[in-house]
């Protein structure tokens, strides 16, 4: 804290946040992100929940089912950069609120499709719509706190993310076994239980809306605009809710400029010239692209390719493969304890890789999926939550690569156990075994980025890795159909191989105590 000519004290942002405390605002703030941070699990899980009871509504086939899954992967793809550089101009609320608004609006009217493309386009859109909020709310958040709390910020987001799956499955197990169902116009549109699902999904995002709507502008980003006193005035606010005291007695008269980050305060002037702001990010991304900056990103970009691809697809694929078994064991067969693999391959050869649409309108009305899919569904979700939640604890005392090594050799083991797994438990066990610790190992993968690179070049070292992670969840969802359609076993090996690739490549990667140092 500096004082001028008149005595006025004038602080920079951290001395500003960290006078303005931690306490009830900061509470109240988590507690509204939370159903808005529930959003993109909810959006990339939804699909794989309504599979098994939308394939004779919509006359879909193993691709059809994957191409649903993928369809989101693909929208964030092409929307990730652009979201960041919005978000940079036109601020963390608006981002946030508009972007939450439309997706909830997208999911909700997703509820309606009465085909297979239309249900395609909205998820689709969804994957555009939902990049950009999730990300900035991220950043948002984490700029109510100073910079002792702010290194926890990531954490509780992620975990409450992680926790999205685990309502995205209790709400599917509440709600798609029921018989609801209108009809309009002699069956021209149907609304039943799995499309009232889909319509429920939009419900987080617009509560997130209505909560955050009631919180200001991030001040950091205030600053970065040249806005000080709208800063200052939300730093008093945080001060009167945190402390209970007037707005008056908050000590800081001034913000200073001088203190804010001069690359950012660059980035502000050069706003106004597209082409002198596309330079700008140009000679700030220079430094990634030479080594050993290249070398380190490359490997990651690799292993998040490869992690992703196998993380999502089985956790994606996971409740159409349950319900598959469930069905199996409905059957009239003569074979005592069939593997895992056998139940999918006698069940593959059986339906082939034709839509289902030529069955009899009987045989779809008629189709019940059994509650303990679901079930399984919220286990699997909630055994990842505890796996996160044991890894933010583990990585203070282990390293990241060591973490790396064991979660892989354990993933891999569980899948060859899985092509010889014998029953349902055994199969859940394994299942939950596999997701939770890949999901685990993509937590530490994402906190190694941050300690193996300068602090000007985490945030793209993340993002980079994050958007090749979603290409390989869009490749896995997209090949594991159509390998499927050659037996089981060729799918369950296609992902040892990938997860095989990380355990080797993490031999190669940088001790992370050296640089936290």
């Amino acid at each position: 804290v500096i004082e001028d000519e008149s005595n006025a004290k004038i602080a920079d942002f951290e001395t500003a946040i960290t006078v303005a405390g931690t306490g009830k605002f900061q509470y109240l703030l988590i507690f509204a992100i939370i159903p808005a941070s529930w959003a993109s699990s909810v959006d990339t899980a939804n699909m794989s929940m309504i599979l098994p009871s939308a394939e004779c509504d919509l006359g879909l086939s193993l691709f059809d089912k994957g191409l649903l899954n993928a369809a989101i992967y693909v929208g964030m793809l092409l929307s990730g950069f652009i979201w960041g550089y919005l978000a940079d101009v036109k601020g963390r609320k608006k981002i946030i609120i508009y972007g939450y608004m439309a997706d909830g609006i997208c999911n909700v009217l997703s509820g309606f499709s009465q085909n297979f493309e239309t249900l395609l386009f909205f998820k689709f859109l969804s994957g555009l719509i939902v990049c950009g909020p999730y990300a900035t709310l991220m950043a948002y958040s984490a700029e109510f706190y100073g910079a002792s709390g702010r290194t926890k910020i990531p954490i509780l987001v992620g975990f409450s993310v992680s926790f999205g799956c685990v309502v995205n499955a209790a709400l599917a197990w509440l709600v798609i076994p029921q018989q609801w169902s209108i009809v309009l116009w002699d069956g021209a549109f149907v609304y039943n239980s799995w499309r009232i699902f889909l319509s429920l999904c939009g419900v987080s995002s617009l509560i997130g809306v209505c909560c955050l709507s009631f919180f200001p502008e991030s001040p950091k980003f205030l600053m970065t605009q040249n806005r000080n006193k709208d800063a200052l005035e939300i730093f008093k606010k945080i001060y009167n809710i945190n402390t209970g005291l007037p707005k008056d007695n908050y000590p800081i008269r001034a913000l200073d400029d001088v203190s804010l980050n001069s690359a950012t305060t660059e980035q502000s002037k050069c706003q106004s010239g597209t082409k002198a702001s596309l330079k700008n990010g140009i000679r700030q991304m220079k430094p990634m692209f030479l080594n050993p900056n290249l070398s380190c990103i490359s490997l990651l970009v690799i292993m998040q390719f490869c992690m992703m691809l196998g993380l999502n697809t089985l956790r994606l694929w996971q409740p159409q493969l349950f319900a598959t078994i469930d069905k199996f064991y409905s059957l009239d067969t003569n074979i005592t304890e069939p593997t895992f693999c056998e139940i999918l391959d006698i069940s593959t050869s059986l339906n082939g890789n034709k839509t289902v649409a030529t069955l009899e309108r009987s045989t779809c009305e008629n189709i019940v999926v059994s509650n303990s899919m679901y079930m399984d569904s919220v286990i699997v979700s909630a055994t990842s939550c505890t796996f996160i939640l044991c890894a933010s604890v583990v990585v203070n005392f282990l390293q990241h690569k060591y973490l790396l090594f064991v979660g892989y050799g354990c993933s891999i083991l569980c899948l060859v156990a899985l092509i010889w797994s014998t029953s349902t438990l055994s199969t859940l066990i394994l299942t939950c075994l596999y997701v939770g610790i890949m999901s685990k190992s993509f937590y530490v993968l994402v906190g190694a980025t941050v300690l193996l690179f300068p602090t000007t070049l985490r945030a793209m070292a993340v993002s980079i890795e994050m958007i090749i992670g979603r290409l390989g969840s869009m490749t896995g969802n997209l090949i594991f159909p159509v390998l499927l359609e050659y037996g089981c076993v060729a799918p369950i090996i296609n992902l040892i191989c990938f997860t095989l690739l990380c355990l080797l490549l993490t031999y190669f990667l940088p001790s992370t105590n050296k640089h936290a140092a």
